[in-house]
């Protein structure tokens, strides 16, 4: 965790039974911010869920946008900004190992913080991470094999297919008149 952190201590049961405005990560038994409701990182969020939503229905999987989901065996949640689950699954409070997350970055966010939450969900078993950077306009893409940057902005999976974060990233610079 990065020193611009608060660092609050709760119960994993304290945690799972409270909702946070905006939603918290919980990680080793402290609450972890999650550095959301900037208007890129919003707005990333919403064109990049409404790209996987167009899809969804035809390629059977469910896409969702900050759901809690588990690390694991260990008390150990994260809230990515955006998961794909394949269907069918079983339907629950907390969503275990989804077949696809992504990150999207915030001007707050610390290179450290970034890394430990990909060892989290490599080490989650999740196949594939895409990291989002909305100012920069640039991806990286994390799987069992490492992290890299794509050679191109067109990132995809077996699940979702292509996703062109050229034409994502290009709604990002339209008037808001």
């Amino acid at each position: 965790m990065s020193i611009l952190e608060v660092m609050v201590s709760v119960t994993v049961e304290e945690y799972l039974r409270t909702s946070y405005e905006p939603e918290m990560e919980y990680v080793a038994g402290q609450l972890v911010d999650r550095h959301v409701g900037e208007y890129y990182h919003s707005l990333t969020q919403s064109v990049v869920a409404a790209e996987l939503c167009a899809c969804a229905r035809e390629r059977r999987y469910r896409a969702f946008i900050a759901l809690r989901i588990q690390m694991g065996d260990a008390p150990r949640y994260r809230v990515p900004d955006v998961c794909v689950k394949a269907l069918p699954y079983e339907v629950a409070p907390i969503l275990t190992r989804p077949d696809l997350v992504v990150e999207i970055l915030s001007t707050e966010d610390q290179v450290i913080d970034l890394l430990e939450k990909i060892g989290d969900y490599q080490a989650a078993g999740i196949p594939h991470i895409w990291v989002v950077d909305p100012y920069k306009r640039t991806l990286l893409v994390a799987d069992q094999a490492g992290i890299r940057k794509p050679a191109t902005q067109v990132l995809s999976t077996p699940l979702v297919g292509e996703v062109d974060f050229k034409a994502l990233f290009q709604q990002l610079d339209e008037p808001a008149e």
